[in-house]
């Protein structure tokens, strides 16, 4: 055997390789479009599209996602970021939460929570793990959508 014709024989194995990369590719690229139109189609018979993150599902000033869950957002003034974590997952571990949404800063700090019933109601199943990190005394607002919390 000579060597170009090792050449050749390498050649058309990379040639067959990088067609059926091509192929993988092109295949890939369908699957997402159909999924995609597939996912529009269900849509226009209410099935809801499960890809998509819940923040995305609220619209601003509505605290409604279209699952019917509701959107808080616990804003805490002067936490430590271990605080913050330890209060972020007691949150994410009551009773109703679908997910959160954790933003630090020393000054004031968020937890954007998506939860089923009211504001006052994951308030209440907060309350009582959190009193190693706040009291009552803490609490400086609370409306629909929005729980204000000072650490002194």
């Amino acid at each position: 055997m000579n060597a170009q014709s090792l050449f050749d024989k390498i050649d058309n194995l990379v040639s067959k390789i990088d067609k059926a990369s091509n192929t993988v590719d092109n295949a890939a690229n369908k699957a997402d479009k159909a999924s995609k139109t597939g996912g529009k189609l269900g849509s226009l018979f209410g099935k809801k599209n499960k890809n998509k993150k819940n923040d995305e599902k609220v619209s601003e000033g509505n605290n409604n996602t279209s699952e019917g869950n509701n959107k808080t957002i616990i804003k805490i003034s002067n936490i430590d970021f271990t605080n913050l974590k330890k209060l972020n997952g007691i949150v994410a571990e009551s009773k109703g939460v679908t997910d959160t949404d954790m933003k630090f800063n020393t000054a004031s700090s968020s937890i954007t929570v998506f939860h089923s019933g009211n504001t006052e109601d994951l308030l209440s199943n907060i309350q009582s793990r959190a009193q190693n990190i706040y009291t009552d005394k803490n609490i400086s607002g609370i409306d629909e959508g929005m729980i204000e919390i000072k650490i002194k």
